[in-house]
Formats: C-alpha cells, structure tokens, sequence
C-alpha cells in the first residue's frame, strides 16, 4: 500500500509482533488504518500472525492527524464485543471483551491513548474506566498513558522547554508532574504489573534528544487478575530497531486458575 512509510518499518514491526506469540495485542497511533476499507488493520492481522482485529477511530486532533488505536487477537480467544468512545477522548478508547476457553467471565480490555497536552483532559478521560477496579471484573487497563504511575521514578522534566513542562504539570499541584491520571485508576483497585513485579523503574517513552525518558505506557490489571500475572517485560527492540518512539510492554498471565469459577 502507498503512502504509508517505508515498507521496511512496517516487516519490522509485524516481524516483532510475531515473535511476541501474544494471544491479544494493544496498539497505538495506527494512522491511516482506517481507509480503504480498513485494509491496514487486516493487513496487520494477517502478517502479525493474528486471527482477529478491532480498530478504534480517533478523533482529529488540533494537529490534524487522527491516532487510531486497534487490538489484535489469536485464535486462541474469541471476541465477545467490540467498541470505541471518543466522546470523552483527545484521541480514543477502544475496547474489546473476549471469551477464554474455560472461563465462565469474560476479559474486558481497554486500549487507551491519552490525552498528551492536558493533565487535567487526562484525569476525565480516565475516570470512567474507574469501574473496573471492582474485584468482580477481569479487567485490563493498557495503552499509553502520557502519565507516569505513582511507582515510578520522577523524570527529568526541567529539561524539557517551559511549554513542553506545562504538558505534564498536574493541575491540583504544580509541583508534581503527570501522575495524577494514573494514581486515579490505581486507587480504584487496578494494580500497576510493573510495580507489582519489581520493575517499576524501566523507562518505556521519551527516547528522542527533545524528550525525557519516562514509564507512561502502562498496563494495570482488576484484583481478580492480580495473582495470576506471572511476568512483565520492557522490550526495547523497537526502540532500538527503529520501528518506534516507544518501548513494547507485555504480560503473562496464568488463567488455569480461575478455571474453577466455570
């Protein structure tokens, strides 16, 4: 497809995915995936070595462009719906929910992209997903935050130029800087896997000379799936490959024993 990069990038990318062996895959800033009919999204499913895709359309941004988000998914799961919102979204939410052979619950995934000028826009995009702390859920909370957990090191943000500060100043204190989004979800009962597993401190964005290095990208589980996370992991292959600005995250988690709840 023209238009679209060099072609190179993208074998790249899918040829990282592949290797990965997920069973669902969150992604951000898929510009351009939905024309064509969507061509870009079934295209990833089928070089990624999916099943299934689900695209999330994006708002247009004061920038002009439109970060779209999608998740993939193996044939190992099924979806059990499909959605987006971007009432309430600088670019969007997308979700899917996906039924887990032996499981009687689904697993609800929500893909988010947060706002990356507003801290206060960032605090109102997130607090709808506040529900899924509930211990009844099996919720996972992912995507890029544009927002540092309460776990994680405070960058080095007075580098940054004065304009570019005011991006992750938080508006209920000054003196603190992008957390607050992500402190709302954490306090509803979601847990930080980094955190959980010791590696809170890994940076995943803010690679670039202009930028400061950072752990925005997030992945935050409901209790039920707390003890069942069994790794997390920084891969910095796409950062150090070129094929992006941001590190991937992924975990594993073990469902075997939440069988018995069939």
């Amino acid at each position: 497809m023209q238009g679209f990069g060099a072609p190179e990038r993208w074998t790249g990318q899918m040829k990282f995915l592949r290797k990965l062996g997920s069973d669902v895959i969150a992604l951000q800033e898929c510009n351009g995936w939905d024309v064509l009919g969507r061509q870009r999204l079934h295209l990833a499913v089928r070089d990624a070595g999916m099943a299934a895709g689900v695209l999330a359309e994006a708002n247009h941004t004061t920038a002009g462009h439109r970060f779209h988000t999608a998740i993939l998914a193996s044939s190992r799961v099924l979806l059990a719906g499909e959605g987006a919102n971007r009432e309430k979204y600088h670019h969007t939410l997308g979700w899917a929910d996906f039924f887990i052979p032996g499981l009687a619950r689904k697993l609800e995934v929500r893909n988010v992209h947060l706002d990356p000028f507003d801290p206060h826009g960032r605090i109102t995009e997130v607090e709808p997903l506040k529900i899924h702390g509930d211990p009844s859920r099996l919720s996972i909370i992912l995507g890029d935050f544009n927002s540092v957990p309460p776990t994680a090191p405070e960058a080095d943000w007075e580098t940054l130029p004065r304009h570019s500060r005011l991006h992750h100043r938080e508006i209920a204190d000054p003196s603190r800087h992008a957390r607050t989004a992500a402190e709302l979800l954490i306090s509803s009962g979601l847990v930080d896997t980094a955190a959980l597993k010791g590696q809170e401190g890994l940076p995943t964005g803010g690679f670039e000379a202009s930028d400061v290095t950072r752990r925005q990208d997030l992945i935050l589980v409901s209790p039920p799936l707390v003890p069942l996370v069994t790794q997390y992991n920084v891969h910095m292959e796409p950062v150090h490959l070129g094929l992006s600005d941001h590190a991937a995250i992924t975990i594993t988690l073990d469902l075997n024993a939440l069988a018995s709840d069939s």
